[in-house]
């Protein structure tokens, strides 16, 4: 793959909006000339997670992840750095120049993901129009309008009807201009049957990322055999489990309000969007997930479950509530008896329903003790065991001893147990607990690296790193084979290519780095601001280190090298005279660099 010149990274480096890309993973607060917010990277509830838009490099204080613009975007949406920089260039209107390169257009670039994206609004605004322009869609129209959705939801949501023709739409995309060999890997069609759609005759919910732009389907069933909702599988766009259905439309009222309320399915987003509470949002066809719960986390401090009031319903809650404590988030309940889910509500009772249901949501303790009071006889010893093992889970997931300390005297008022009692079952069964998630997988935990020592060369490089206007004074008085730190000679290399290829931003510098450790190591002491001041002089103590150390070596190496020769010949007198001639001098050269630093 051809590489992207150095002018095009820092154009788009320049030209880019650090605070304005960032901004749409987490919510960013302005404190004196930077910016702040929760690490999109790992949970939590305070503020360590600073970026500089000056220096376009972002660091966590919490986890320790940290780099520049490019770095970032290669690690939330899980693509290349020639990727990263050439969706950041589409972004800020930068052309991508490829090195070594002729004629850049002719450039081969892997667009697959692009080409789907445009494919997938395509469809979408197909499907749209069947639904609301043509006689075929009636029966989904009909459908909606039963429903009581507003067309102007349908319009704002592109709802869609697929055709009950199979085939119908291959033809259409064929006249389009579309290969059958990229519509074998659209996800669109039947793997055995290539013309064969996925989705027909049903009900469409185009699936956004959160820039609005169509990555996958959910279909539902209109009449006939065949499972209730069909939803795309992965795709290079698409990773279900990490996405919520209108998160896009969603985002704006999250922010504001600093909550978030999960349904379970399509409709009731619908149903809560249109009763003027846009901040709903729903998972696709899998069990909500870590995943969704930390791509929400960093704009929403309380989440709101609103799933269905049956069986199934009451086990996604359980399951939620434990993810979304295990996230870091205060948790309510939205309660909504005889079975009935929000577009149910929106139907009978209007907005105003569905309004009083989020009033009087209540906290999932609250909850979850009304669970098990209904599932276990809890008047019986077995009874009392088993709903006191029904909330252990949820005692383990909360964040401090103070949480789970009033959990347990609010559990043993609750269930007609002592404290003691409670407090000892659930120390004996903790161990078989260990923070799991509600699918039994451990909770991803805070990414290690490797620790780097800030030994006396690292020290100096770290503040050429920070000051790269300073390097060429060490530049000039020491080489990397001058240095016997491993890590500061690779930090000094990466210096000095930045400095060849006359490319001395801070994002060069940091794409550079051959690992995350040395990289979140500089971020890390650039944030901090550890070298704002005094870098001169710690380069220049760093640099009369190196020097005396380089000395030292060749004393040495100059007495081993002395100790061959006998002096028996006077050829042997004659190498040792100069030897010693040359011990004499780098002797001296010791004693001035001694002199210098008293």
């Amino acid at each position: 793959m051809a590489r992207i010149s150095g002018e095009t990274i820092d154009a788009v480096n320049q030209r880019s909006d650090i605070i304005a890309i960032i901004g749409e993973y987490t919510r960013l607060e302005k404190k004196g000339g930077d910016w702040w917010g929760c690490c999109p990277f790992h949970n939590e509830k305070t503020p360590s997670f600073h970026v500089m838009s000056d220096r376009k490099m972002y660091h966590c204080f919490g986890c320790g992840k940290g780099g520049g613009l490019i770095n970032f975007v290669m690690e939330m949406e899980k693509v290349s750095f020639v990727e990263a920089v050439e969706s950041l260039a589409k972004k800020s209107g930068v052309e991508v120049i490829y090195e070594g390169v002729v004629d850049n257009a002719q450039i081969p670039r892997d667009d697959t993901r692009d080409k789907l994206v445009e494919l997938y609004n395509r469809v979408a605004g197909s499907f749209h129009f069947c639904l609301t322009e043509a006689a075929i869609g009636t029966i989904a129209l009909e459908y909606l309008n039963k429903r009581k959705v507003d067309p102007a939801i349908i319009s704002e949501f592109k709802l869609g009807y697929a055709p009950a023709d199979r085939r119908w739409l291959y033809g259409f995309l064929r006249k389009k201009g579309y290969s059958p060999e990229f519509l074998a890997k659209s996800g669109l069609f039947s793997k055995k049957y290539p013309e064969v759609a996925f989705f027909s005759h049903r009900l469409m919910f185009p699936i956004c990322d959160r820039r609005g732009q169509v990555i996958a389907f959910g279909g539902r069933l209109l009449e006939g055999e065949g499972p209730k909702y069909l939803n795309s599988g992965d795709m290079p766009q698409y990773k279900k489990g990490e996405t919520l259905f209108a998160f896009d439309r969603a985002l704006a009222e999250i922010r504001q309000t600093k909550s978030v309320i999960f349904c379970e399915g399509y409709m009731d987003v619908l149903a809560w969007h249109q009763s003027g509470i846009k901040r709903a949002v729903a998972p696709l066809g899998t069990a909500f997930t870590a995943e969704q719960a930390r791509l929400v986390r960093s704009f929403a401090e309380t989440v709101y479950l609103s799933f269905d009031s049956d069986s199934a319903g009451q086990k996604a809650t359980y399951k939620a509530i434990l993810l979304c404590r295990q996230a870091g988030f205060e948790v309510k309940v939205v309660v909504i008896q005889n079975g009935k889910d929000p577009a149910d509500i929106l139907v009978n009772e209007g907005p105003e329903g569905l309004n009083k249901l989020l009033d009087f949501s209540i906290i999932d303790l609250d909850y979850l003790v009304s669970c098990a009071g209904k599932v276990f006889d809890v008047a019986s010893p077995e009874g009392k065991t088993r709903a006191s093992a029904f909330m252990f889970p949820y005692i383990e997931v909360l964040e401090s001893d103070i949480q789970r300390e009033s959990t347990i005297q609010q559990l043993s008022a609750a269930f007609g147990i002592s404290e003691k009692a409670l407090l000892s079952d659930y120390k004996n069964r903790k161990q078989g607990y260990s923070r799991n998630d509600s699918s039994g997988n451990t909770e991803r935990a805070i990414p290690q690296s490797r620790v780097i020592k800030r030994t006396a060369e690292m020290r100096a490089m770290l503040a050429a790193a920070a000051n790269p206007g300073l390097f060429p004074l060490m530049r000039a008085k020491m080489t990397s084979d001058d240095i016997e730190d491993p890590n500061a000679r690779d930090l000094y290399i990466v210096l000095e290519e930045c400095f060849r290829t006359e490319s001395a931003t801070y994002e060069s510098l940091l794409s550079r780095c051959p690992d995350d450790s040395l990289r979140n190591l500089v971020t890390s002491t650039i944030t901090d601001g550890e070298f704002a001041e005094n870098a001169h002089k710690v380069i220049e103590d760093g640099i009369q280190y190196v020097q005396k150390n380089t000395l030292e070596r060749r004393k040495s190496r100059l007495v081993a090298r002395m100790g061959l020769y006998r002096g028996n010949s006077p050829e042997d007198l004659r190498v040792i005279t100069e030897m010693m001639t040359e011990i004499q001098h780098v002797v001296e050269e010791l004693s001035k660099l001694k002199d210098m630093n008293e």
